[in-house]
């Protein structure tokens, strides 16, 4: 039967040591271990990268994909209908009885545009960059957002 090359080097292995003082010969404190060390043969090189290789994860080399001449950005918004309150879609004054409660003026298609520009420009969502606790914003018409956004893309380096 065969056995494996080893070759002649050695590992050195131990236990963590402590460096508090022993209390007494022969004992140590529970958090100190008694140094030991183990040898062990080295295993050739064939038989380590064969080890390494079983160890390691599976990844297939995938090429890179080539960068698109173009972003996307995803937007999203949500307000509640209250009674009494403008309904305002797209800069349109929608008549109805109801209109979305917000900060701004609420128009759910502009925030959805404004949010999805600034995604594609890999930019904080508008309730970061627009945030309701600015007094600025309190009432804004939503065409602002979108006018404030483009200059956003400037200073990304991103150009519309």
């Amino acid at each position: 039967m065969a056995t494996a090359p080893y070759a002649s080097s050695l590992f050195l292995a131990s236990s963590p040591i402590s460096t508090a003082p022993r209390a007494s010969a022969g004992s140590f404190p529970p958090s100190a271990q008694p140094f030991s060390m183990r040898l062990r043969p080295r295993p050739s090189p064939a038989v380590a990268a064969a080890v390494q290789a079983e160890h390691q994860p599976a990844v297939a080399a995938t090429p890179k994909p080539p960068a698109l001449p173009f972003r996307v950005g995803h937007g999203f918004d949500l307000h509640r209908l209250e009674p009494n309150l403008p309904l305002i879609i797209g800069g349109i004054d929608i008549p109805h009885d109801r209109g979305c409660e917000a900060h701004s003026d609420g128009d759910v298609l502009l925030h959805c545009v404004v949010d999805a520009i600034l995604g594609a420009l890999g930019l904080p969502d508008i309730g970061q960059i627009f945030p309701d606790s600015d007094p600025r914003w309190k009432g804004a018409d939503s065409s602002v957002f979108m006018r404030e956004a483009v200059p956003c893309g400037m200073w990304s380096g991103e150009h519309p």
